[in-house]
C-alpha cells in the first residue's frame, strides 16, 4: 500500500495543472480595482488515495500586484463533485458562475468567495471517502446509475481576478438607470429563457440585487456573498487535471448539456 501511495505521489506531480476562464461578454466596461500582473495560479501539494479515502491538498497563490476574490463555498457544500458525461474524469469543482439549464423551483444557490490579497497563499486540502458519491447542484444529473474506476482527477476554483465588491456596485448602478416599465415586463415573466439570452443585465440585477443587505461591508470582512448571475459575471477557474490515477466511483453521472439553454424542469 505505501509502494502504491509513493506512485500515485509520484503521478500526481507530473499532472497538467492550467488556467482557464470564461469568455468576457462583449462590451463589458471596466470597473474600480481591475489591476494588471500574472493571474493566480494552483499548485499541488499532496495526493494519497487508499482503499477508502482520497485526500488532496494544493495551494491557491496570488502573484499579481492587486486583490482577487477566490470561491471558497457554494451553497452549503464545499464542492460540487460527480463523473463528467464521457465517464472519462471525476470532476471536483468549486465555483458560482457555471451552465445551468434546470428551472428553479427554490432561489438559485449563492455562492461565498474570499479576498487573497497580492502575494498571499492559501493552503488548502479536501477529503473524500471512497467509492466517490456524487454531489449535484448545477449539473443536471442521468437517471442511471453507475460503479467504475475513474484514472483523471480534474480540480476546479473558481475566482475574480479583480475587486469583486466594486465589480458588483458598477453592474448594479448601471442597471438601476434602467427605466421603470422596463422593469415591470422583467418582473411579470413572459419567458426566462428570452431574459437569460438577451436582457441578461436585468437576470443579473435582479439576482445582486440583496448584496448590500447581505454584505455590510465586504473590503472590512474580505469575504462576500453573492447569488448566482447565469454565467454573467465572467468568473475565471483554476483548474487542475491529475492523470494516471484510480479512483472508484459509484452513482449517477453527469447528463450531456442540450446545445441551446432550453426550459427544463429539475
Amino acid at each position: 500500500m505505501d509502494a502504491a501511495r509513493g506512485i500515485l505521489k509520484v503521478l500526481a506531480l507530473c499532472c497538467l495543472c492550467n488556467m482557464a476562464s470564461h469568455a468576457q461578454p462583449a462590451g463589458t466596461a471596466s470597473v474600480p480595482g481591475t489591476g494588471k500582473g500574472p493571474a493566480p495560479t494552483i499548485e499541488l501539494a499532496k495526493l494519497e488515495i487508499a482503499v477508502s479515502s482520497l485526500e488532496l491538498s494544493y495551494t491557491i497563490r496570488n502573484g499579481s500586484d492587486h486583490e482577487a476574490w477566490i470561491c471558497t463555498e457554494v451553497s452549503h457544500i464545499p464542492f460540487e463533485m460527480y463523473v463528467t458525461h464521457d465517464q472519462q474524469a471525476l470532476l471536483i469543482r468549486r465555483h458560482l458562475d457555471v451552465p445551468c439549464w434546470h428551472i428553479w423551483h427554490h432561489p438559485p444557490l449563492p455562492g461565498t468567495y474570499m479576498r487573497l490579497r497580492p502575494g498571499a497563499a492559501q493552503p488548502e486540502s479536501l477529503r473524500i471517502d471512497l467509492p466517490a458519491k456524487p454531489t449535484f447542484l448545477y449539473a443536471h444529473e442521468t437517471t442511471e446509475v453507475i460503479e467504475q474506476t475513474v484514472n483523471r482527477l480534474v480540480l476546479e476554483i473558481g475566482y475574480y481576478d479583480e475587486n469583486l465588491p466594486a465589480l458588483v456596485r458598477s453592474i448594479c448602478e448601471v442597471a438601476d438607470k434602467f427605466s421603470d416599465e422596463g422593469w415591470k415586463l422583467y418582473t411579470s415573466g413572459p419567458d426566462p429563457n428570452m431574459w437569460h439570452t438577451y436582457f441578461r443585465g436585468l437576470t443579473v440585477r435582479g439576482a445582486l440585487s440583496g448584496f448590500d443587505v447581505v454584505n455590510k461591508d465586504p473590503d472590512s470582512t474580505g469575504y462576500v456573498r453573492i447569488d448566482y448571475s447565469y454565467q454573467a459575471l465572467a468568473e475565471k477557474v483554476l483548474r487542475m487535471e491529475i492523470n494516471g490515477v484510480a479512483i472508484p466511483y459509484k452513482g449517477r453521472i453527469e447528463r450531456e448539456a442540450p446545445p441551446r439553454f432550453p426550459a427544463t424542469s429539475d
